[in-house]
């Protein structure tokens, strides 16, 4: 079993053999710059198997953060590192989603269809740069592509209508602004240690034994995403308004 690794532009990162494991087979990559990767899995002369994979620019926050964040998460025989990282990276989806946007630097590939003009419209919002570009005729050179504040991107040339072009491009924050990793961490708390609560699932409302009638905030009603108010405020703050309040686009 070989292995061959090409960045977006399809040239050749990596390329070596592959170690089998039981039923399974891996390989190890050296480390490569934030970016969408094709990797192809060959057996023989014909069996290849085709996937990609991203590598992404960052993290909404670090695991010692996390550890540091909960004396409960701090404890790795409770909450061991895999886990952690698993549910890091349900935070940053949901928290992606949820605004439409990444707090880390990342790269998405998506296929557009143009109308007679410069742009293409590619739906993802804080574009930084267009890696590579594919159209009708193959490779194109990007060298005077440049990327527009609302999620479009604009060639030197205008682009014909029905003409189809598959777009790699890096999008997303540069740096975590503090409130949103504030938030994460927040977030990445109630997930793993939701048990503690003793509140069933489905309730809206609880009465303290103490003494006391509390409403909930419950995620899919009066607004609230994930339910902790401190986050659902943090999130919101970072939603295009004009998209989300006028338009109602969403991707």
């Amino acid at each position: 079993m070989t292995v061959t690794v090409r960045d977006a532009a399809g040239a050749t990162v990596y390329t070596g053999a592959a170690t089998s494991s039981g039923s399974g087979w891996t390989a190890s990559l050296p480390a490569q710059p934030e970016g969408v990767y094709t990797v192809e899995w060959t057996a023989g002369a014909t069996a290849t198997d085709r996937d990609t994979f991203e590598v992404v620019g960052g993290f909404l926050f670090t695991l010692p953060e996390a550890r540091a964040s909960d004396m409960d998460l701090a404890d790795p025989g409770r909450f061991p590192t895999v886990e952690l990282r698993h549910y890091r990276e349900v935070v940053e989806d949901e928290f992606e989603r949820i605004t439409g946007r990444s707090f880390v630097p990342r790269t998405a590939r998506v296929e557009v269809e143009a109308d007679d003009t410069r742009s293409l419209f590619l739906g993802y919002f804080d574009l930084l740069a267009v890696k590579a570009v594919s159209g009708p005729s193959g490779a194109v050179d990007v060298s005077g592509w440049a990327v527009g504040p609302s999620g479009s991107i604009r060639a030197p040339y205008e682009l014909a209508d029905g003409d189809r072009y598959t777009v790699t491009f890096a999008y997303g924050f540069a740096q975590v602004p503090e409130d949103v990793k504030r938030a994460g961490l927040l977030r990445l708390r109630s997930v793993l240690t939701a048990e503690r609560s003793g509140i069933p699932d489905r309730a809206t409302a609880f009465v303290a034994a103490e003494g006391g009638n509390f409403t909930l905030a419950t995620p899919g009603r009066n607004g609230y995403e994930t339910g902790i108010p401190e986050v659902d405020a943090t999130l919101s703050r970072y939603k295009y308004r004009i998209f989300y309040d006028v338009l109602g686009a969403s991707r």
